[in-house]
C-alpha cells in the first residue's frame, strides 16, 4: 500500500530539490541537518528510527475510511500517539490541504512527506526484495520543501529510511480497501520527525511532488499546511 499515487497514495517544490536517486553519495553527513529534526539514524525514545516508520505506517492503515484524510476530505486532523510520538498524515490529492491539530506537550511529531508501504499481497510475494522495491518505488524522483514556522526544514532529502520486514495487520476498513490480514510487509520514505516544539501555535508546511519520467502512476503534487497548537 503506497501514499504514492491516487488509490495508491503519497507525500514540493521551490529551490528545486535535484531529482532524488538512491544512492550513498547523497547521504555524506557533512551536510547540515534542521536542528529540530530526528535523523534517520537516530532513536527517538529509545526506538530506531526505521521502526518508527513501522509504527506510523500500524497507525496509519488501521485509520478507517471515514477518519483518513485519504479517503474523508472533511477530516480536520488525523493524529495518533504512540508514547511521546504524536503521529499526523494528511490527503496527497486534495490541494490544498489544511489541518489543525492539538499535539500534547513534550511529544515528537512525526509528519510525511513521501512514504510507502507494501505487503505481500501487493508485492505478489513475500521476499525481502520484492517488499522493499515495492515499497520504495513510488519515492524516486521525489522533490519538495518544508518549513517550520515559514523557516526552512533543510537538507531532509538525505533523511530517506527504509525498514526491515516487519508483520503488518491490515483491518478490514482501511484507506487502501485491501483485504484484512496480517502480512509481511516493508515501508520506507521522508518523513518530518520533529523534536517537541515550544508550547503554544506553530505551523508546519509541506509542498510535494512526484514527476515519474517514465511511470507516471506515480506522479503527484501536494500541498498541506498544519497548525499546530502545543499545549
Amino acid at each position: 500500500m503506497k501514499m504514492h499515487r491516487t488509490s495508491e497514495s503519497s507525500l514540493a517544490i521551490s529551490l528545486i530539490v535535484p531529482i532524488l536517486l538512491f544512492c550513498p553519495s547523497m547521504l555524506a553527513y557533512s551536510i547540515s541537518f534542521t536542528p529540530q529534526v530526528y535523523l534517520k539514524d537516530s532513536s527517538p525514545y529509545g526506538t530506531p528510527y526505521a521502526d518508527w516508520i513501522k509504527k506510523w505506517w500500524q497507525w496509519n492503515i488501521s485509520l478507517p475510511q471515514a477518519k483518513h484524510p485519504q479517503t474523508n476530505l472533511k477530516t480536520v486532523c488525523a493524529m495518533g500517539e504512540s508514547g511521546q510520538v504524536s503521529f499526523l498524515v494528511q490527503n496527497l490529492q486534495s490541494n490544498p490541504s489544511h489541518y489543525s491539530c492539538t499535539i500534547p506537550a513534550n511529544n515528537a511529531i512525526m509528519a510525511p512527506i513521501g512514504t510507502g508501504s507494501c505487503v505481500s499481497i501487493e508485492a505478489h510475494s513475500s521476499k525481502p526484495a520484492d517488499l522493499i522495491d515495492c515499497a520504495t518505488e513510488g519515492d524516486k524522483y521525489l522533490t519538495f520543501k518544508a518549513t517550520l514556522d515559514d523557516v526552512p526544514l533543510s537538507n531532509l532529502e538525505n533523511n530517506y529510511a527504509i525498514t526491515k520486514i516487519f508483520d503488518m495487520t491490515v483491518p478490514d476498513d482501511n484507506f487502501e480497501s485491501l483485504k484484512g490480514g496480517t502480512y509481511p510487509a516493508a515501508a520506507g520514505g521522508y518523513f518530518i520527525f520533529l523534536k517537541p516544539l515550544s508550547i503554544g501555535k506553530h505551523t508546519l508546511n509541506i509542498d510535494a511532488r512526484v514527476l515519474n519520467p517514465t511511470d507516471n502512476s506515480f506522479n503527484f503534487h501536494y500541498v498541506t499546511s498544519f497548525d499546530l497548537k502545543v499545549q
